[in-house]
């Protein structure tokens, strides 16, 4: 019974340790929510200390009106020493793939979104329904990878456009 018992516990410790290198061989994902920066220092491969700094943001109007189509500007910076591999952009209205980003390079675009009025939003929802005042843009996402494979996301700020 006592050869079974340690026999059991051997092959226990046996799998933690596969599954502990298996798991340091896929890469580490790390998510920094409700921020425009991820700032992390990591060490490649070569022990050449990297500083990742990836910066997130959107700016717009500061005054609409309902029924308008504004035009958001979109930034992502890689204000790090390091590139930043497959960097991707998601919104709940697109995905824009920008690829790698090189120490201090900025990407820049641009989307135009459509401020419904109150009639298109009661048609879409409910006769009492209005568009809310300021109108709401939330922040978009960001995921890149960096020089040893760690998956990182971070998200820019949020925008709030008050309708005249």
């Amino acid at each position: 019974m006592d050869k079974r018992i340690s026999a059991l516990i051997v092959i226990v410790i046996v799998l933690l340790v596969a599954g502990v290198v298996a798991f340091n061989y896929m890469g580490n994902s790390t998510t920094t929510n409700n921020t425009t920066t991820a700032n992390n220092t990591t060490t490649n491969t070569s022990n050449k200390t990297t500083n990742i700094n990836v910066v997130a943001n959107q700016t717009g109007p500061i005054t609409a009106k309902k029924g308008d189509n504004v035009t958001i500007s979109y930034s992502i910076s890689n204000k790090g020493n390091s590139e930043v591999f497959n960097v991707k952009v998601i919104d709940q209205n697109f995905e824009n793939t920008i690829g790698t980003l090189k120490p201090n390079e900025t990407k820049n675009f641009q989307y135009t979104v459509h401020i419904p009025t109150d009639e298109e939003v009661q048609q879409d929802f409910d006769p009492n329904a209005t568009v809310s005042n300021p109108f709401f843009i939330g922040g978009f996402g960001v995921s890149f990878k960096d020089i040893n494979g760690n998956t990182h996301t971070i998200n820019a700020n949020s925008l709030e456009i008050k309708l005249d």
